[in-house]
């Protein structure tokens, strides 16, 4: 007996309309009209004898007839999708990403090589900012940001953030000398907007008297730890962000105490995460972190 199917194009307008919550999106995602979209729909409802949509006074929602069809025709979509690309060329295609400026420089740039030699037709286009922005509003298909807290749901936990004391070589005691906690607490130390915790530091270094610390106004990431390569002083600063200074020998661990502080995440565009080069890119960016944990152990 032959599938009872609608037509694949309607069920294309209904998935997409469905999963985004607006005909207007889907249109855009599809390469469609709005009116397109629909007359699919308007289609599809009249040959099942249902409603799957009703209208809201901004947009549309799904009724529960809707919602429980949506539920078996997005996976298989998904399982269509997989099973193509497992057939077809290689990950390829433009995948934006943003992050901040300090992420960007200090840990991802220094790996994009590794990403070429893997993926050599994905074009990874970064936009830094001060701030990470959204990646659905702007449209980004990947977002790497720093969060604090328990505030990371449904992203991927790329690195946690491990903050600890850096400085010139200058700084270092010579012939294996003890470090002077005295000496050090009593400046020049640098503070980094992010990482405000040289009480904290201090405190489980074993030097009390460290409470009132006489700290000078906070700077950014990077120019923190252009500072402290001058030698203008110790930064607190992540380990990540203080590699490439590290392995150049510019900048050198104080102590090993290091202060869990949140951690680096993944967040994929939901619009986008179904795109072979999106996976592709996401599966490196975890690879990488894994592979760099490996090397650290």
């Amino acid at each position: 007996m032959p599938r009872s199917l609608p037509p694949l194009n309607a069920l294309r307008a209904f998935e997409a309309a469905g999963r985004l919550g607006s005909f207007t999106q889907a249109a855009e995602e599809l390469n469609v009209s709005h009116s397109a979209i629909s007359r699919h729909v308007r289609g599809l409802e009249k040959r099942l004898n249902v409603h799957l949509f009703r209208t809201q006074n901004i947009g549309v929602a799904l009724t529960d007839q809707g919602h429980l069809y949506l539920a078996e025709i997005t996976p298989a979509f998904d399982q269509i999708a997989q099973a193509t690309e497992a057939l077809s060329v290689p990950p390829e295609g433009v995948v934006t990403l943003t992050t901040e400026s300090t992420v960007a420089q200090k840990w991802l740039v220094p790996r994009l090589a590794n990403l070429k030699k893997r993926h050599p037709d994905i074009d990874l286009r970064i936009s830094v900012a001060a701030q990470v922005m959204d990646i659905e509003a702007h449209d980004f298909d990947v977002g790497l940001r720093y969060l604090q807290g328990d505030s990371s749901d449904g992203y991927d936990l790329l690195f946690p953030s491990i903050v600890r004391a850096y400085a010139a070589p200058s700084f270092v005691p010579r012939n294996g000398a003890a470090l002077d906690l005295v000496a050090l607490a009593s400046g020049p130390l640098i503070e980094e907007a992010t990482f405000r915790i040289w009480p904290e530091w201090f405190k489980l270094a074993g030097h009390e008297g460290a409470a009132d610390l006489d700290l000078p106004h906070p700077l950014g990431a990077l120019l923190a730890i252009h500072s402290a390569v001058a030698g203008l002083g110790a930064v607190l600063m992540d380990e990540c962000l203080c590699e490439p200074e590290v392995q150049a020998g510019t900048l050198v661990q104080l102590t090993k105490i290091g202060i869990p502080f949140g951690g680096y995440y993944l967040a994929v565009n939901d619009r986008a995460g179904r795109r072979k080069a999106v996976s592709a890119v996401r599966q490196w960016l975890l690879d990488e972190c894994a592979n760099s944990e490996e090397q650290t152990a």
